[in-house]
């Protein structure tokens, strides 16, 4: 038996109940109203895999979302299957997995991930199982969400996401440690990009471009610290820097 075998065989019970109780999957899905709330899941999932660039590509009836953090591990598989759990290890993260990688489920019936160790669609919220892997992506990982979900036509969920990748500000990247910038694309064009630029140890400029055309762009004055008594937090802080005139 693989490895994924065993964890499918392990979430039987669990996706037999979550049959059984329908009401489980509403409370997971409402945990999030806000639309396309999982872009900022998988971000965050990005940023505590140590990624430093990450993408998203959407189209007509999914997206896709790639970053080159480290790949999946056991714990993460056994997070990703799981409600509530995850498999947030230290508790300086945010955590990998846990509820809030269920809000694709509102989009998306059988999420597929393509990572340099594991290979898998996930059905019925919580049942994985292998698919051919993609040499091609390197060491990169791979998520494509097909907006399949009875509840919310492909129309809907693009319009959706689209309008949160475009929404996403510069700022989204400034308190991240790892990754330094985010690109979409909305069909095959490359519609925008959040980067962060770091020009010393303290200064840290964050800007987003649309179209190849800077739109917006600040720059802070960054600091960060360890909490005392609490080894694995951080607490940071930024202060907007506003431009000198007159200065050659």
């Amino acid at each position: 038996m693989s490895f994924l075998d065993e964890v499918r065989a392990d979430r039987q019970p669990l996706a037999h109940v979550l049959k059984k109780h329908r009401g489980i999957r509403k409370i997971v899905e409402d945990l999030y109203p806000d639309r396309a709330h999982f872009i900022y899941e998988l971000l965050q999932n990005a940023e505590d895999a140590k990624a430093t660039e990450a993408s998203f590509t959407l189209e007509v009836n999914a997206v896709t979302f790639e970053h080159n953090g480290r790949p999946f591990c056991e714990k993460d598989l056994w997070g990703i299957t799981d409600i509530g759990e995850g498999s947030k290890v230290d508790e300086d993260k945010i955590g990998r997995f846990g509820v809030g990688f269920k809000a694709v489920f509102a989009y998306s019936e059988t999420p597929r991930i393509w990572s340099p160790t594991f290979s898998f669609e996930i059905s019925d919220l919580v049942l994985p199982k292998e698919i051919t892997s993609k040499p091609q992506l390197g060491q990169k990982t791979q998520f494509e969400f097909p907006f399949n979900n009875p509840k919310k036509n492909a129309q809907d969920a693009y319009a959706e996401v689209e309008a949160g990748l475009n929404e996403l500000a510069e700022t989204t990247l400034l308190f991240l440690s790892h990754l330094e910038s985010i690109r979409w694309k909305i069909g095959q064009q490359v519609s925008g990009e959040v980067l962060r630029i770091k020009h010393s140890e303290n200064h840290v400029e964050v800007l987003k471009q649309t179209g190849g055309k800077t739109t917006a762009s600040s720059h802070f004055l960054c600091f960060s610290d360890s909490v005392e008594g609490l080894e694995k937090r951080r607490v940071s802080i930024a202060f907007a820097l506003d431009p000198l005139l007159n200065v050659a």
